[in-house]
């Protein structure tokens, strides 16, 4: 290389050098943050704009919401615990509030806005006895009412005579295992005395800072109540969102540091020294590096996912740093790049077009994972192509020993050229592998998305069984041009629902209609409660034996509470917070609101309510579950055509440089996707999108071992760097194998399997020129 070339090759390894250190510097300056939320990986659903609109409100709801349970033998220990923390929660970052008490009468004031309107909006069983006609017992339990010492405050005999108002306070909120003692929240039903706290979060449950300030706060709190005897339980998805986050950080770490090891073992045994180890981890530190910085410019934050499917495409860059040092060790400095400089610019260009074709597909996780690996791969190459040669200039000629040790290895496998059996062999091992692969099953599960320990996910069901409820992803959604309109709907379907609920076949359910029936509804249960008042108001008085005068006040009472329970009347009153979630929107144009359905529930229950909602227009079924799986469904095959679409424009770029060689280049990671897919759908395992992913990657390194045995006509140190490649590779994701995360499990194993057969198929499909030592 002559001087001003040289000089040339500096000034512009400065200007990167420069570049590298600039776009770090401003990533760190956007505070960077890395997302846990797998489900962040997934697309939208393609879907209407107004499911999906409600399908988010229904999980911000529950994604910014902590219960705690606290519960102890001795009662009033769990009582001052339960203050203590709450105190400590309310004084900590990212809470918004902690409700863990209720004031002294403040439930009976609430219930109290309601009390005008006792006559039109009253409980669903008492109107199902004024439509039967079954005076008698509305009568005897208005008796038992009018004597109990816990009866709800319902005004005077006059006001209330047969205690509407009582029964519908007494069911309106008995979804919950709850009572107020002694002004805190106690679970009723259960022998260990146990209270809650709801804890309100004014952020992201998966912001890694909200997460330490507030379990952080909570595990000092349980430091404290465990030698005092409490046992703290939660629930919520900041559990997850926290679990979910440890997770992957510490298993990212331990494959990095076992990663590490192994490279830098095999990097001392094959060339004895420590410099191509550096030489060899510095493109890949700088791939990482750049790629992650210009990420989170691009989209504000890496998903540790991401970052981890990420860090090991670029590790395939690794490839070009190894076939630098091998032809450096046999090459003076001059002419290293004249001869790799092809190889590398067509292994570069190869892996790009492979991995920017996940940047056409519509998941935000594959978008993300393209932008951070076709970045990394450049920033590794430029790293090759502009600092080694600069690193490596006075280095000596040292030919590898394991290089020639190596290659009597591959001289003994077969070619297919020379063993046209052996051919016929591989072709039937390609055919059964499609039979399998046709007849296999996909495996489109959301429970590859579940990261959430054993453990963890036992105390969140004990919780919700604790308390009575059930975190149900499934519900109904109800669209009208008026709210009036879309109640008057959800009232139809409540009736459909009850007979379901009788026969055992739900739970439960909550719908907006019953606490804001329509006033439809309302005009009928005024007549209906006219009624009543015509045919028993006289006997049940004269029973009670009350003078003629009060019959007459009662009546007036009656007659004189005219007005209506309106959606504006309801905004403004304190009770209506809780039922404003089930309103997804509201304007001039339409209106929408939901019913949460509770319970765990078969396929032939989920017909019966898409059968309900087909029978009323603007009426729709939602199963939240089904939809994400649905969803991987739809993508895997959307994957498959994308990596049949590399694969083409891969093949044609080959075409061009390779002609009639290009076969030998393209199919070992041809083959070996073939056959990787079948044995693990021979392990019982069905083929998901990220065992589609992670092919990918096979594909990339599998043309980058093709294309530079082709380009430096498979001499032994060319074969040292793409075997050295193929193992660094190995070792990370077969370590990504052993993750507890089914998505880093899945992607490991694939790559897993599909190297090693990569690795054993290159050599079988060799051209008959190997030069055995390069001079």
């Amino acid at each position: 290389m002559t001087k001003p070339h040289a000089l040339s090759l500096k000034w512009v390894s400065m200007g990167w050098l420069l570049f590298v250190l600039t776009v770090s510097s401003l990533a760190i300056k956007q505070n960077p943050s890395f997302d846990s939320s797998i489900l962040a990986l997934l697309p939208k659903q393609t879907q209407q704009p107004i499911i999906q609109q409600a399908t988010e409100k229904m999980a911000e709801r529950f994604s910014k919401r902590l219960i705690i349970m606290l519960s102890g033998e001795d009662e009033e220990k769990v009582r001052l615990a339960v203050k203590t923390l709450a105190e400590g929660l309310a004084n900590t970052a990212n809470v918004s509030s902690v409700t863990w008490h209720i004031e002294d009468g403040a439930i009976e004031r609430l219930q109290l806005e309601q009390f005008p309107y006792r006559f039109v909006v009253i409980n669903k069983e008492i109107r199902a006895r004024l439509l039967a006609g079954n005076y008698d017992e509305i009568k005897s339990l208005a008796l038992t009412k009018l004597y109990s010492p816990l009866s709800v405050k319902s005004g005077s005999i006059t006001e209330d005579p047969f205690r509407l108002f009582s029964e519908l306070a007494l069911h309106q909120n008995k979804g919950l295992n709850l009572q107020v003692n002694r002004s805190l929240l106690k679970v009723s039903g259960v022998e260990t005395p146990t209270y809650i706290l709801m804890v309100a979060l004014s952020g992201e449950p998966f912001s890694t800072q909200l997460q330490q300030n507030v379990l952080g706060e909570v595990e000092r709190n349980n430091r404290v109540l465990k030698e005092s005897g409490i046992k703290l339980s939660m629930s919520g998805m900041l559990l997850h969102a926290s679990a979910g986050a440890q997770q992957a950080k510490s298993e990212i770490s331990t494959i990095g540091v076992g990663s590490l090891l192994c490279i830098v073992a095999m990097m001392l045994l094959v060339f004895r020294r420590l410099k191509p180890l550096l030489l060899t981890v510095l493109p890949v530190v700088v791939g990482c590096v750049t790629a992650a910085a210009l990420t989170i410019l691009i989209f504000g934050r890496v998903h540790l996912v991401t970052f981890a499917f990420g860090a090991g495409l670029v590790g395939v860059s690794v490839d070009y740093a190894l076939h630098f040092l091998c032809e450096r060790t046999v090459s003076p400095p001059g002419q290293v790049l004249k001869r790799l400089l092809p190889g590398l610019l067509l292994g570069l260009i190869s892996s790009v077009i492979a991995y920017a074709v996940q940047a056409i597909t519509p998941f935000p996780g594959l978008q993300q994972m393209a932008t951070f690996s076709v970045i990394g791969l450049v920033a590794s190459w430029l790293t090759v192509v502009l600092w080694l040669p600069i690193l490596t200039q006075h280095d000596s000629l040292q030919p590898v020993m394991m290089a020639d040790q190596l290659d009597v290895l591959r001289k003994k496998f077969p070619r297919v050229e020379e063993k046209p059996y052996f051919a016929l062999f591989l072709l039937f091992c390609l055919g059964l592998s499609v039979s399998a692969l046709w007849s296999s099953h996909s495996q489109d599960d959301i429970r590859l998305l579940q990261t959430s320990p054993a453990d963890l996910l036992s105390e969140e069901k004990n919780v919700q069984t604790v308390l009575g409820v059930t975190s149900s992803s499934r519900f109904l959604m109800v669209s009208a041009k008026t709210l009036e309109l879309s109640l008057q709907k959800e009232e139809r379907l409540l009736s459909k629902l009850d007979e379901l609920k009788k026969n055992g076949l739900i739970s439960d359910y909550q719908a907006l209609s019953l606490s804001l029936p329509s006033l439809k509804r309302q005009r009928e249960n005024r007549e209906l409660v006219r009624q009543l008042y015509r045919a028993n108001l006289a006997s049940f008085f004269m029973d009670l034996r009350l003078p003629f005068d009060v019959l007459s006040k009662a009546h007036s009472s009656f007659e004189g509470a005219t007005g209506y329970l309106t959606p504006e009347v309801w905004r403004q009153l304190k009770i209506s917070e809780q039922g404003k979630n089930f309103i997804v929107a509201q304007n001039n144009k339409a209106a929408t609101t939901v019913i949460r359905l509770s319970g765990y529930f078969d396929d032939s229950v989920k017909e019966k309510l898409i059968a309900f909602s087909e029978k009323e227009d603007g009426v729709f079924y939602v199963d939240q579950i089904e939809e994400i799986s649905d969803l991987m469904g739809r993508y895997r095959g959307e994957i498959m055509m994308w990596l049949s679409i590399a694969y083409l424009g891969v093949a044609m770029v080959l075409i061009f440089r390779y002609k009639a060689d290009s076969w030998r280049v393209i199919l070992p990671p041809l083959f070996a996707s073939v056959f990787t897919l079948a044995l693990l759908t021979q392990f019982g395992l069905g083929v998901n999108l990220f065992h589609l992913m992670a092919l990918i990657l096979v594909l990339g390194i599998g043309l980058d071992m093709g294309i530079f045995m082709a380009e430096t006509d498979e001499t032994v140190h060319t074969w040292l760097a793409v075997s050295l490649s193929s193992f660094t590779s190995l070792v990370a994701f077969g370590l990504l194998a052993l993750s507890k995360t089914p998505v880093l499990h899945h992607f490991g194993m694939t790559v897993l399997v599909g190297l090693t057969f990569v690795w054993l198929l290159s050599p079988i499909m060799r051209k008959n020129n190997s030069r055995g030592v390069c001079l």
